[in-house]
């Protein structure tokens, strides 16, 4: 409850920054165009190269592990996605397929299946990102703690059928949206023309589901996991209050860094399966949180960023632990293109929907 009353303390009680409206189509925007730029009626696409290293980590607390044999670090072996961005007003549409060529994969380490994709709409001053990520195939990085081939061999301990479905949306608000523009720093169908910063609060609601044909856990490692050393499946249902900051440094309204940290309490729903079909329910207080970061050139005509994200959920009870971590890091270049509002957009464009965002 504490929380909460802070969440809306916050978003109520903090100070409006300098009014300046802009008439634009069919209604009026408030902003500060000497703070940014929008690019309304263009559409702006982009391609990029991405680098993404997602685990999960196991732990257990209850048996001493003097050789670390009981943390198993699962890692997906499609580190390198290739994707295509779509802005225009305020929808963004990414999606990546893993582009690391089936005959280049990393000795040992077997393969992975990979998709991602995030549908994200709103301006700066809400801003609603929903993303969908899918791996198949892991290895453990922590082999060679308990197989004593593996100095010799180079191969890992595989779990091909370990899957990951991780689905997540998150709500942002930012106080300080006359003067800040978020997704300049990475949509770019906005350009900060100068240095600004903001408090950031965030509600998230997550999905998140690790499963697998057997146990998660190596034979090595069963014994130290006790009751959950059958377990073969995590389903988890969380909702979060993020809060922290964003600021953007602009040099000659062209050139920019941007870093932004948001962290906070989350409450989890999980559901436990162990193979034989038995499982468990518990409901547990966590911690979730993101921390991203860009830096690149956005011009009146075209952009060029490099950024990353990494985003954690952690999910510990008493006697075992997991941490989800995802961090990423990609290059994008995009182009402006000057076109004409649709007839049928500009009716979207009246809904109540569209101007909440």
């Amino acid at each position: 409850m504490k929380y909460l009353i802070l969440f809306l303390f916050f978003t109520t009680g903090l100070a409006a920054q300098e009014k300046v409206s802009v008439e634009a189509g069919t209604r009026k925007m408030k902003w500060d165009t000497t703070w940014y730029q929008k690019f309304r009626t263009n559409l702006i696409v982009g391609v990029f190269q991405s680098y993404r290293n997602y685990n999960n980590s196991f732990r257990q607390f209850k048996n001493a592990d003097t050789l670390g044999i009981s943390n198993n670090n699962y890692y997906a072996e499609s580190n390198q996605v290739t994707g295509i961005e779509i802005n225009y007003d305020k929808l963004n549409i990414a999606f990546g397929f893993r582009s690391t060529p089936q005959a280049n994969h990393t000795k040992g380490k077997g393969s992975t299946t990979t998709l991602n994709g995030t549908f994200n709409v709103g301006g700066n001053k809400w801003f609603l990102e929903n993303s969908l990520r899918y791996f198949k195939g892991f290895y453990d990085n922590n082999t060679g703690n308990y197989d004593t081939t593996f100095k010799t061999s180079g191969d890992y301990f595989l779990q091909p059928n370990l899957t990951n479905t991780l689905v997540r949306s998150k709500f942002f608000y930012f106080t300080n949206h006359k003067r800040f523009s978020f997704r300049s720093n990475y949509a770019c169908n906005y350009r900060q023309l100068r240095s600004s910063a903001t408090w950031v609060l965030s509600a998230n609601l997550n999905y998140c589901y690790l499963k697998n044909d057997s146990s998660f856990f190596p034979m090595a490692a069963r014994p130290y996991y006790g009751g959950y050393a059958n377990m073969n499946g995590i389903k988890v249902f969380g909702a979060s209050v993020n809060a922290g900051a964003a600021a953007t440094l602009v040099i000659l309204k062209g050139f920019f860094l941007h870093g932004m940290f948001i962290v906070g309490p989350e409450q989890q729903w999980r559901t436990y399966n162990y193979s034989g079909e038995s499982s468990s329910r518990l409901s547990y207080f966590s911690l979730s949180g993101s921390f991203r970061a860009s830096i690149g050139f956005n011009l009146k005509r075209c952009y060029l960023l490099s950024s990353t994200s990494n985003d954690f959920a952690i999910y510990n009870s008493s006697f075992v632990g997991l941490t989800n971590r995802s961090l990423s890091g990609s290059i994008t270049f995009g182009w402006r293109f000057f076109t004409k509002v649709p007839e049928v957009y500009k009716k979207i464009q009246k809904t109540k929907i569209y101007k909440f965002f």
